[in-house]
């Protein structure tokens, strides 16, 4: 069941990122349209036809009507949740839980240092998929083996999460773009993973580093903060929320 869930969640995270996406491009070309639109009414202006055809002003009206009924459309957000409690959950439960479902070939070799107390404020099947991508990210790089290395600790402004891994790292100019959608440095990869966890960082307010690590490879970390993250109430963490 918990495998089935985290599959569930991990396609719900990649069709957000796919709408967000073509939200953007979609949003794009409508304010190519309308600048067009604007360029053509203003020459059709200055002819006969805009006196003589009446209809002419009414299908510029039509356009600019459409279009701004569509940019509503692609603005439209799913509420947010009202009341209740914040979901809160222990990092170590998403980083094992996210292990647990990882295919971690025999090549490879997992570290932990799992040492914060506080808590993360997500539903811990919401953090297993963060901790998931950046897991599957990390194996990726590592075709010939390697070690991959998950940390959690607590920091003055809540916990910090990071996963590192000793791969071939990245090009300098491939870090400025790691974080796009859909971009990749592997064939027949999606290149989601990485914007998944950019995106929730953003959403949250979270702070998220990308860079080489001292091994040569890559690491990702993540600065959970907020009200509801770090090691205040540290004996009430909600266990899975759920």
């Amino acid at each position: 069941m918990a495998g089935r869930d985290l599959q569930a969640r991990e396609r719900a995270a990649v069709a957000d990122v796919v709408a967000s996406t073509l939200r953007h491009d979609l949003r794009n070309k409508l304010a190519s349209i309308r600048n067009a639109s604007f360029y053509l009414m203003r020459q059709v202006k200055k002819t006969d036809l805009w006196n003589a055809d009446p209809r002419v002003e009414t299908f510029f009206q039509l356009i600019e009507k459409e279009l701004t009924s569509a940019e509503d459309v692609l603005s439209k957000r799913a509420p947010p949740p009202s009341g209740g409690t914040r979901p809160r959950c222990s990092a170590r439960e998403g980083v094992e839980h996210a292990l647990a479902q990882a295919q971690v070939p025999p090549s490879v070799k997992v570290v932990r240092e799992l040492t914060e107390q506080g808590g993360v404020p997500l539903e811990v099947e919401d953090l297993a998929l963060l901790v998931r991508c950046l897991v599957d990210n990390a194996l990726e790089a590592m075709p010939r083996g390697g070690t991959l290395t998950v940390r959690t600790r607590d920091t003055e402004s809540g916990v910090c999460l990071r996963v590192e891994d000793t791969g071939e790292g990245l090009a300098a100019e491939a870090y400025s773009r790691a974080l796009e959608p859909f971009f990749t440095t592997r064939p027949h990869h999606a290149g989601l993973g990485l914007s998944i966890v950019h995106r929730t960082a953003v959403r949250h307010g979270w702070q998220l580093d990308l860079g080489a690590g001292p091994s040569g490879g890559t690491y990702v970390e993540i600065q959970f903060t907020g009200p509801e993250a770090g090691a205040h109430d540290r004996n009430d963490v909600t266990r899975g929320s759920k």
